[in-house]
């Protein structure tokens, strides 16, 4: 009997040591592998149904048990769940040992039915409220002795869960940042730095083999850049949402500012050079309708997964019940205001609190399936721009300008990226985009040498490159409104006389006339008969720097679209950018239509994104003759080297290139 006992012990020692090797997480350059191989995470932010997340304290099983099987059933292979910080650790000194063990139960629930568990333990912010233990002050990020409370809380939790098979990852906290941002916690950046250090230290103390990431809300601002991140970092994770970082008071919900935002931030923390997962993004019912929610999310997951990201998790699984009240802690602290929620909280989830799907869980579902379908060993066809962000500012300070600089590139159909003005120009570079600010010393000689040896480089305002084009950005005036501008050059896209409207609040810098370069536009507030007499100022310029083609504007384009709300219809401000990149083997000639071109060993693949909710008839152009297939419905669309396709409010169109 006893020789059985130890047979059957070695087999589940055997079985434990296989599951664990069996989800092992390490890093490539764009995704998280499991055993060696890429995925893609398809999840959610895990909020119970029941009890909210105070239910470690109201713990509730069967409730768990049931969202993760709805959760399953829907293709989610990952949850991020964020077990209240106060519960967790009460005093400097203690662990609550029943919630840890209650934590772990809860990450065994969700690994029983294929969802790997991402725990982020310092929860002290979350919905709107802050839930820190009593003990910790405003100097938590600051204070050596909160410090040391809370390293010895991460490593000894960790410790704790680091023989359960199911965790995927350990996130530091929900939005730490906004501790700071929100609450007027203390710390300058250097400090955050070091706290950073700490707390990831602790983490591989208490399991040394989970991946750790740090999950900054809804943008990097200057306590918290994505370089000090991404020291105390395995893997970037983004948040993004239109209306937290206001973009949504620039366009609509469906606009291009807005919906380009997951892709903007997940190009900025790219920069880090790491996997960046989508962490958090979502809409609210509060919003928009359940069904707008639903073309939202697919819009978003795959104009994330298109461009790179290392997975999408949506915020977040479960609505809130209204009739839910957050609980005061032991020491009668009321957590929020009367316990209740702003108005959005309530309606974010996949389902509703009787775990009913929503539309926007059938469309996830739809979403994890076609993915998982195509795979990911794709190569990018497109050219790529890189846009240079100033080298000490935050993206938080910079989104707005950013924002449009990036639209104006995506709208001429090219894989946009960001490149910190003190780096080195990549050798992918088709061109650089500087919109609107003087580059320092150094970085001006390493985009200088890019143009030296052949690059091709654009910036506004600001004229870093090109002595012969001589202007003074403290001299500038403002255009009248509305503005055309004037082509002075024929291009292969744009006629020579062309008109095209800018929607921006223009101003435009004083310049010391010189004929050693070429005017490509011309500003023509009088030109009505389309002229080429000498009415209108050249407005934009391109100029030989050694082997390489300076292009500059007089124009503070991409700033003075910030005041500008949902000009896109009356702008054509992109005709600008279009002077920049090369000729494509297959280009669209929608500005509203994001365009991937990828190819892998077997297939070649064209992936249409619909950025408006309005119906968008688009142009497919091909240098060579080509055949389209939809590979959703699998229509054959015939060959040529021209197709028209029609797409729906916030469609996405997948087409096989034969």
């Amino acid at each position: 009997m006893r020789n059985k006992f130890i047979i059957l012990l070695l087999v589940l020692v055997g079985l434990n040591t296989a599951l664990k090797a069996q989800t092992t997480q390490a890093i490539d350059k764009k995704y998280i592998t499991v055993n060696g191989k890429p995925t893609f995470i398809n999840g959610a932010n895990y909020s119970p149904s029941t009890g909210w997340f105070q239910i470690l304290d109201n713990w509730n099983a069967k409730a768990i048990e049931q969202d993760m099987d709805s959760l399953s059933s829907i293709g989610v292979d990952f949850i991020r769940f964020m077990p209240l910080w106060y519960l967790m650790q009460p005093e400097k000194n203690k662990i609550d040992q029943q919630k840890v063990d209650r934590l772990n139960e809860l990450i065994t629930i969700a690994g029983k039915r294929n969802i790997q568990v991402q725990p982020t333990l310092i929860t002290g912010w979350l919905c709107g409220g802050i839930f820190n233990p009593y003990w910790v002050t405003k100097e938590m990020f600051t204070d050596p002795e909160q410090i040391k409370a809370e390293t010895w809380y991460i490593e000894n939790v960790a410790k704790s869960l680091k023989n359960n098979p199911y965790i995927h990852s350990y996130d530091f906290g929900n939005e730490i940042n906004a501790l700071k941002a929100v609450g007027g916690f203390t710390g300058n950046p250097a400090q955050t730095k070091t706290w950073m250090a700490e707390i990831y230290k602790a983490f591989k103390k208490g399991d040394p083999e989970r991946l750790v990431t740090n999950g900054i809300g809804t943008g990097f601002d200057n306590d918290f850049p994505i370089e000090n991140i991404s020291l105390a970092s395995d893997y970037m994770s983004a948040h993004s949402y239109s209306y937290f970082h206001a973009t949504i008071a620039d366009d609509p919900w469906f606009g291009l500012r807005t919906t380009y935002s997951a892709n903007l931030m997940i190009a900025w923390a790219k920069m880090a050079g790491k996997p960046v997962l989508m962490q958090e993004t979502g809409v609210s019912g509060d919003w928009m309708s359940q069904q707008k929610r639903a073309n939202y999310l697919e819009l978003s997951y795959f104009s994330c997964w298109a461009d790179g990201a290392a997975g999408f998790v949506w915020w977040c699984s479960h609505d809130i019940d209204t009739a839910f009240h957050v609980k005061p802690d032991v020491k009668g602290r009321q957590m929020k205001g009367g316990g209740t929620f702003d108005a959005l909280e309530y309606q974010m989830g996949l389902f509703d609190v009787n775990n009913k799907k929503h539309p926007v869980a059938e469309r996830f579902k739809e979403c994890i399936d076609i993915s998982k379908t195509l795979g990911l060993d794709w190569t990018d066809q497109l050219p790529v721009c890189y846009i240079v962000a100033p080298e000490t500012v935050s993206l938080n300070d910079y989104i707005r300008k950013a924002i449009n600089a990036y639209v104006l590139a995506k709208q001429n159909h090219v894989d946009v990226r960001f490149l910190r003005e003190n780096s080195d120009v990549p050798t992918d570079a088709s061109f650089v985009i500087v919109p609107g600010f003087a580059l320092k010393n150094e970085a001006k000689q390493k985009i200088k040498k890019y143009l030296d040896t052949g690059g091709t480089v654009y910036q506004s305002f600001y004229n870093d490159f090109a002595p012969n084009i001589s202007v003074n950005p403290e001299l500038n005036f403002r255009l009248d409104e509305p503005t055309e501008l004037l082509v002075n050059k024929h291009t292969e896209n744009l006629n020579l006389l062309e008109k095209f409207p800018v929607a921006g609040h223009l101003n435009m810098t004083q310049l010391y006339y010189s004929q050693r370069f070429e005017t490509l536009l011309k500003n023509c507030p009088d030109c009505a008969n389309h002229s080429l007499n000498e009415k209108g100022e050249g407005v934009f310029f391109k100029t030989k720097v050694e082997k390489g083609n300076f292009y500059y504007t007089r124009l503070n384009l991409e700033e003075s679209l910030c005041d500008t709300y949902n000009p896109w219809e009356n702008d054509e401000s992109y005709k600008i950018y279009s002077y920049l990149k090369p000729e494509q083997n297959i280009d669209i000639d929608s500005k509203y239509v994001e365009l991937y071109h990828k190819k892998n060993d077997k297939s070649e693949m064209i992936i249409l994104l619909n950025h408006t909710d309005k119906i968008q008839e688009t142009n497919i152009i091909s240098k060579n003759v080509i055949r389209l297939k939809n590979i959703k419905n699998k229509v054959d669309m015939g060959k040529g080297m021209e197709f028209s396709v029609k797409l729906k409010p916030a469609e996405v169109m997948f087409l096989d290139v034969e």
